[in-house]
């Protein structure tokens, strides 16, 4: 987690929310992370334009025709984040 910071937070309809941004590593230079306070398995990494999200509680994405490499950022950047 020391790889990544708090960008912003927020209360909105769905919870109470904490972004997170890793400015360590180039490949995640484009993916949050979002931190649900309240219901941590809605957790996920998501690309910055909001179109692709991984759930890594559940190991599933928002949808099955994300492009491989964006599929394998999502992933490796969740990893880092529980490891790190």
């Amino acid at each position: 987690m020391s790889d990544w910071t708090i960008s912003n937070s927020k209360e909105n309809n769905t919870g109470n929310w904490v972004y997170y941004v890793c400015t360590v590593f180039a490949q995640f230079a484009n993916i949050h992370f979002s931190r649900h306070v309240d219901v941590p398995g809605q957790d996920h990494m998501a690309t910055n334009d909001n179109q692709y999200y991984y759930y890594g509680v559940t190991g599933t994405f928002n949808t099955p025709n994300m492009p491989a490499s964006v599929r394998q950022a999502l992933v490796d950047a969740w990893n880092n984040y529980f490891t790190v």
